[in-house]
C-alpha cells in the first residue's frame, strides 16, 4: 500500500525477485510526500537526528544510521544504470556549516563517528573553508564536507521505479484507496483481504508503505506506530547565474540549500507548514518563509539580491526515536511496515532490504528498526 518512492521501489524489487505483488495507491503515483520534497541526499548526521548538540548520548543509534546512509549512497550511484532511465542524479557533495564553537565541536565529533561507520567526511575551517567555498559567509567557523551527497529529481524517481516494476510483472492500481483490511485468524494461504476503491486484493502478506499516513492504514488492523506526520515548508527563487555546486546544510539551525540545474535556489530544512482539514494538505506560512530565508541569507549572503518566487509544502513521517520503521509486526504476522524517516534518501535501500527479507526469508533489516519496539528503540517483549 502506497504509491510513493518506498512503495514503488518495493514493488520493483519484489517483482524483479519473482514475487507476485500488487501496489495500491489512493490517488495517482508520487502525488504525496515523495513528489513534494526537495530530492536531497542526506548522508551526513544532521540536526533532525540529534536530541542535543552532542553525539555521545545517541552514539550507537547514529552509527547504525550512518552505516545505512553509506549503503544508500552506493545504491543511488547505480540506480540510473539499473533502472535504465534518468533520475537527474547529481553527486555534488554537501557542506554542513557551523556558526558557533559548540557547533564546530559537534562537526568534529560527528566526523569521527561518520568515519568509523564508513562515510567519508572532512572538516574544513578558516582559510581552507574560504578557499573551498568562497560564496559562504566569511565568518562561519567551519563546515563538514561529504563528497557523496547530492540530489535527484523527486518527480522522476517513483514513476521510473513504477514503470520498471510493471515491466517486471507487478500490478499497479491507482485511485484504489484502502477502506478495509480483513484478517483471516487461521492464517490461511491468502490471509489478508484488502478492500480498495478499485476492487479487492487477497494476499498472504501486506506492506504498509504509506509514509506520513501509515497510522491511518495501521488503524485498519488495530496497529499504532510510534510516529507522527509533519508538514514541511520549502521555497524556490528566480533563476540566477550558477554559483553553488554542493548542497548546504546547517548543523545547528534548520537549513537545506541547493541550486538546481535551471539556476533556481531551493531553500528548505524542516520549517513547519500548517495542517489543513481534508481534502487540503498543508499550507505554507510567512513565518516559515521569513525564518528559513533568514538562515539561508546568514550562510549564503549573495541571496540578498535574489527573489523568492514560489513556496510549497510537503509532508514527512517522524518517528518517536528518529529511526525508520521497517519489517514485520510480531503482533500481526504477515503485516509489514516500510517507513524511512529520511524518506527520499533511504527509501530505495530500505525497500531493497525489505524485498530481500520477503523474497528469501533471511533477516536483512537492522533490529533497531523493528516495527514492534518501544519509543526508545528497543523491541517490545
Amino acid at each position: 500500500m502506497g504509491g510513493g518512492l518506498a512503495g514503488t521501489a518495493l514493488a520493483y524489487y519484489l517483482a524483479r525477485a519473482g514475487v507476485e505483488c500488487v501496489l495500491v495507491e489512493r490517488a495517482e503515483l508520487n502525488r504525496e510526500a515523495s513528489g513534494t520534497n526537495a530530492g536531497s541526499f542526506h548522508f551526513q548526521i544532521a540536526l533532525h537526528q540529534l536530541t542535543a548538540l552532542e553525539t555521545g548520548n545517541v552514539r550507537e543509534r547514529l552509527q547504525t544510521e550512518v552505516r545505512l546512509h553509506a549503503e544508500a549512497a552506493e545504491v543511488w550511484k547505480t540506480l540510473e544504470r539499473e533502472l535504465s532511465g534518468s533520475l537527474e542524479i547529481h553527486i555534488t557533495g554537501g557542506l554542513m556549516v557551523a556558526e558557533t564553537p559548540d557547533e564546530l565541536r559537534l562537526l568534529h565529533e560527528k566526523r569521527e563517528l561518520e568515519e568509523e561507520a564508513g562515510l567519508e567526511t572532512h572538516v574544513l575551517e578558516g582559510a581552507e573553508l574560504r578557499e573551498f567555498a568562497p560564496y559562504l559567509a566569511d565568518d562561519l567557523l567551519g563546515a563538514t564536507w561529504c563528497p557523496d551527497e547530492g540530489h535527484a529529481n523527486p518527480m522522476l524517481a517513483a514513476p521510473l521505479f513504477a514503470a520498471r516494476a510493471a515491466e517486471a510483472g507487478a500490478e499497479l492500481r491507482t485511485h484504489a484507496e484502502v477502506t478495509r483490511v480483513e484478517v483471516d485468524p487461521d492464517g490461511g494461504a491468502r490471509r489478508f483481504t484488502v478492500s480498495t476503491g478499485a476492487g479487492r486484493v487477497h494476499a498472504r502478506r501486506v506492506v504498509n508503505a504509506t509514509g506520513a499516513w501509515a497510522n491511518e492504514v495501521g488503524a485498519l488492523v488495530g496497529l499504532r506506530l510510534p510516529m507522527r506526520a509533519e508538514g514541511l515548508h520549502l521555497n524556490v527563487t528566480e533563476p540566477c547565474e550558477r554559483v553553488l555546486e554542493p548542497m548546504i546544510q546547517h548543523i545547528g539551525r534548520r537549513l537545506t540549500l541547493k541550486q538546481s540545474t535551471n539556476g533556481t535556489f531551493i531553500i528548505g530544512g524542516g520549517w513547519p507548514a500548517n495542517p489543513e482539514p481534508p481534502p487540503g494538505r498543508f499550507s505554507t506560512t510567512w513565518e516559515s518563509t521569513a525564518g528559513n530565508v533568514a538562515v539561508a541569507l546568514r550562510v549564503l549572503p549573495l541571496l540578498a539580491e535574489v527573489r523568492i518566487v514560489r513556496t510549497w509544502s510537503g509532508v514527512m513521517a517522524f518517528t518517536a526515536d528518529l529511526a525508520p520503521i521497517v519489517g514485520e509486526s510480531a503482533r500481526l504476522p504477515g503485516f509489514h511496515t516500510l517507513i524511512a524517516t529520511t524518506g527520499f534518501t533511504l527509501s530505495p535501500l530500505l525497500a531493497q532490504l525489505l524485498a530481500e527479507e520477503l523474497a528469501t526469508g533471511r533477516a536483512a533489516i537492522p533490529p533497531a528498526y523493528a516495527v514492534d519496539r518501544t519509543p526508545a528503540g528497543q523491541p517490545t517483549t
